[in-house]
C-alpha cells in the first residue's frame, strides 16, 4: 500500500515537471525591428517594447524618446599604433561603437617603455618633443564629427607652446621645438564606424604614436 502511494505521488510529480517545460511557443515575443525602423514608428505608446536588431537590445518608449536596456557592456577600451600614413582598420569591439575618444602622447610609440628619449641631451629634434592630446569621433548617422586638442612642449627649453586643434581629426599631434616652431604633425581622422570596430586614416604622419582609444555603443 505504502508503495502504490508513493509511486503515485512520484507519477504526479513527473507529470507535473513536464507540464512546466517551457517551449519556444509559449514564449512571449516582441516585434523585431532595425534601428531605422524603430525610429521611423509613428506615436508610439508610452511603454511601448521593440527588440532593436541593430543593437541587439531591447528598446522602451518613454518621454518621447526610445531607450535602451543595456543587455551587455556598453564600452570597450584598447589600444593601437600608428606607424605610418594611410588606412588601418581596428577590429575586436563587440559592438558597433556610436562614439570613441581617444589620447595619446608625444614620443611614447611603444607600448612598453622605460627610457629617455635615446638622444643627446638638449637635442632640438622631434625626439625630444612632448605633449598630450586628446580627441574623439561620434557617428552622427550620415557624418561623422571630430574634435582633437594637443599641446606640448620641448625638451631642450620651454620659450613657447606648441598647440594644435582640429574639429576634422579625432588624433592629431603637432610637434614643437623649443620655441614652439612646427616640426611635424601626426594626425588622423575616423572614415567609418564598422560591427566590431572603425577605419582610420592617418593623413600626416610626422612620428609613430601609442594610442588609448574607448569605444562606446
Amino acid at each position: 500500500m505504502i508503495f502504490k502511494k508513493t509511486l503515485l505521488v512520484v507519477v504526479l510529480l513527473w507529470a507535473s515537471f513536464l507540464k512546466a517545460q517551457v517551449t519556444a511557443g509559449d514564449l512571449v515575443g516582441i516585434h523585431n525591428v532595425s534601428g531605422t525602423e524603430m525610429n521611423a514608428i509613428s506615436n508610439p505608446i508610452e511603454g511601448s517594447l521593440v527588440y532593436n536588431t541593430t543593437t541587439r537590445s531591447i528598446h522602451f518608449y518613454s518621454n518621447s524618446g526610445w531607450v535602451e536596456v543595456p543587455n551587455i557592456s556598453n564600452s570597450y577600451v584598447g589600444t593601437f599604433q600608428i606607424t605610418g600614413s594611410g588606412n588601418q582598420n581596428i577590429t575586436g569591439i563587440p559592438f558597433e561603437p556610436s562614439y570613441v575618444t581617444f589620447a595619446a602622447y608625444a614620443n611614447v610609440e611603444s607600448f612598453s617603455l622605460n627610457s629617455d628619449n635615446s638622444v643627446r641631451n638638449n637635442e632640438r629634434g622631434i625626439a625630444n618633443s612632448f605633449g598630450s592630446m586628446t580627441g574623439f569621433a561620434r557617428n552622427d548617422a550620415s557624418s561623422i564629427t571630430e574634435q582633437v586638442i594637443y599641446v606640448g612642449g620641448h625638451g631642450n627649453s620651454i620659450n613657447d607652446i606648441s598647440r594644435f586643434a582640429s574639429n576634422s581629426h579625432c588624433i592629431g599631434l603637432r610637434y614643437g621645438n623649443q620655441n614652439g616652431d612646427n616640426l611635424g604633425v601626426t594626425s588622423a581622422t575616423v572614415t567609418s564606424f564598422n560591427s566590431d570596430g572603425f577605419t582610420l586614416n592617418t593623413d600626416s604622419f610626422a612620428d609613430g604614436i601609442v594610442v588609448i582609444y574607448q569605444a562606446y555603443r
